[in-house]
């Protein structure tokens, strides 16, 4: 896996309430206008009355109870306050590059988030003239993450890859929409509509005057914003430019027109994100099947190897795997000795696992377990 698209795409249960309280409909009561009496002789017109008068408080009390005021320095404001949602940009560049060749690239970023249960999925797409469509693909199941990659449409072959090194250095927290990776200074003008619906989520309308991406240079911005208004946080955002951008996948910089659309849907409704199946399978089985000795320290694991370091001597560590892996089945192909140095290799049906044990200066010994599967 090139960690460089990696971090490329490191470059996301419904709530719902019914104010039908006593407290509520007291107010209701209190705030019925002196008119009222007049009304006594006729049922229905109090009927129609009340239903007018609560259809009005009911708004009044929905604008002013849930409005949040949008933080426009803050692309990733209001995300934290949300449980589940999932978030879809699509960004395309069309022009020529330097060599005078048109150019026409497609970004599709997918992310859906389940923060309760620490789960994360981020997908990218990339879509070129010349290339077939590259899917990466990472998911995060609490303390492990898995990279998935394919060059085809489908997952049928697609490789992945589990590792559990330096996770929340991966940011895969669900916190961040993408947004304030690829931009910044955010101008945002007249307001266009108020209190409509977008995606399920009552929004304010706003347009904006300018902004600025990575790695590009706009001009003749046109965009328009929608933030929730309980929350504040951005549910759609879309725009166009012209100006020149970079591709860095491509590494060319192109000149022409850029445009995104981004959108936020699912609001706190997400409450399954399934692991394909070839994840799964990589997860069991391999370097999961070979014994651990309790007392390993600064375990890591990225795919089908597994290091880590124990308080134990090379020779004690030796001893252990010499007779752990025989009580798991596997039997002894060859071992290498050369002072503190170990290697073990062990065969058990279509796998061939190699240990090597190394000791330390300070004391204590390191190790590296790899599994090959034929």
């Amino acid at each position: 896996m090139n960690r460089k698209k990696l971090f490329t795409l490191l470059a996301v249960l419904m709530i719902t309430s019914v104010a039908c309280s006593f407290g509520f409909v007291n107010s209701i009561v209190d705030r019925l206008p002196d008119e009222i009496g007049d009304l006594m002789e006729n049922p229905g017109q109090i009927a129609t009355k009340m239903v007018e008068e609560v259809e009005g408080l009911s708004n009044q009390e929905s604008d002013s109870l849930v409005f949040t005021e949008p933080d426009f320095n803050d692309l990733g404001f209001g995300l934290n306050k949300l449980d589940s949602f999932r978030t879809q940009l699509i960004q395309s560049l069309n022009g020529m590059d330097e060599n005078g060749n048109t150019t026409n690239i497609t970004v599709r970023n997918f992310q859906e988030v389940i923060k309760p249960l620490n789960i994360v999925h981020m997908k990218m797409e990339m879509e070129t003239d010349v290339k077939p469509i590259q899917t990466f693909e990472v998911y995060r199941y609490e303390n492990e993450v898995y990279l998935f990659e394919s060059e085809e449409t489908t997952k049928n072959d697609a490789e992945c890859t589990p590792f559990t090194e330096n996770v929340d250095a991966l940011n895969l927290d669900g916190n961040d929409l993408g947004l304030s990776l690829l931009f910044s200074d955010l101008e945002v003008g007249d307001i266009l509509e108020k209190n409509i619906i977008v995606n399920g989520i009552r929004v304010d309308h706003y347009r904006v005057n300018n902004v600025a991406m990575v790695n590009s240079t706009l001009s003749n911005v046109k965009a328009e914003i929608w933030y929730a208004r309980n929350g504040a946080y951005i549910v759609r955002f879309n725009g166009e430019a012209n100006g020149e951008a970079y591709s860095e996948e491509e590494d060319v910089n192109v000149s022409g027109t850029i445009r995104w659309q981004f959108d936020l849907t699912d609001v706190n409704t997400v409450t399954d994100i399934p692991l394909p199946v070839s994840c799964k399978l990589a997860s069991e089985g391999g370097v999961n099947d070979v014994p651990l000795p309790e007392n390993v320290q600064e375990i890591s694991k990225i795919g089908s190897m597994l290091n880590f370091s124990s308080p134990d001597d090379a020779s004690s560590l030796a001893d252990y795997y010499r007779n752990e892996m025989v009580a798991a089945g596997y039997s002894l192909n060859d071992e290498t000795i050369f002072d503190d140095f170990y290697v073990l290799t062990y065969l058990r049906a279509e796998e061939t696992v190699t240990i090597i044990i190394t000791g330390m200066d300070g004391g204590g010994s390191a190790a590296i377990i790899t599994v090959e599967v034929k």
